[in-house]
């Protein structure tokens, strides 16, 4: 199995996972690996997450192999389409995973963002609306990252995304992903929440019902010991689904399995 997800110091800023410990989990495991460092323009100060790509593939590529292949994280934010667009191309990345890490000038980690907001339903309804329009103007990525990524650090008593909830909006975007022929990543960071797991197997069944094909399965990992975190179970959910899990080589879809 491929874990698709992972960051290395010291090419993310908020990873503290070295090449020894990586390579020594990679031959622990026996998985195959993705590393899709941080590359999020214009993220909100005080933090970057923007890196080297000439020191990145002069570090790795000894290493890339059909097992080791070398992917980036990009930031979807709609001021930097461009700039996201002339790196992806100029780079030989196997992979490349789309995200959303900021709205309105916020990181979504920070509890300032959630405070521009009377509810949850207002701050996860902005959330998604600049998702789906990142998406309708962007085309240089292979998938989309960790749906649920707001609920992470979101102060609310109950922060998933509910499919119920934001029936709407996700299934624009869903039927959008499927339309461009892009794939939905399982993101394992949640999977020890089995209410959160439920809800991930919702999107990603509406995701298979409106055309989608193919899914992405990564742990996120930022440490060695997140390495295929929850892996099978998120496989099994993928297919419980009629997704086909996927690994890109060379911005090609392949088999995970």
């Amino acid at each position: 199995m491929f874990d698709t997800h992972m960051h290395t110091s010291p090419f993310s800023t908020d990873a503290g996972m070295k090449l020894p410990e990586l390579l020594k989990r990679k031959q622990e495991t026996g998985l195959g690996i993705v590393l899709t460092e941080h590359m999020d323009y214009d993220f909100p100060p005080p933090l970057v997450y923007e890196f080297c790509t000439d020191d990145y593939f002069k570090t790795y590529s000894p290493y890339q192999n059909e097992t080791f292949l070398l992917g980036i994280e990009i930031g979807l934010q709609g001021a930097v389409c461009k700039k996201n667009s002339a790196l992806i191309r100029s780079c030989p990345f196997d992979m490349v995973i789309g995200s959303i890490h900021a709205v309105c000038g916020k990181d979504l980690y920070e509890k300032t963002y959630f405070e521009d907001f009377p509810d949850k339903k207002s701050a996860y309804s902005a959330y998604l609306e600049t998702m789906y329009r990142c998406i309708r103007e962007f085309d240089d990525f292979d998938t989309l990252g960790h749906m649920d990524y707001i609920c992470r650090k979101a102060p609310y008593e109950d922060p998933l995304l509910h499919y119920d909830e934001f029936r709407e909006e996700i299934d624009r975007i869903l039927k959008l992903l499927a339309v461009k022929e892009k794939s939905l990543e399982i993101n394992t960071r949640l999977f020890g929440q089995k209410e959160a797991v439920r809800e991930l197997a919702v999107i990603c069944r509406r995701f298979v019902e409106l055309g989608g094909r193919t899914v992405t399965i990564g742990s996120d990992a930022h440490h060695t010991a997140a390495i295929g975190s929850s892996l099978k179970p998120a496989y099994d959910l993928a297919f419980q689904c009629g997704a086909e899990p996927m690994v890109y080589k060379k911005r090609r879809p392949c088999p995970a399995v």
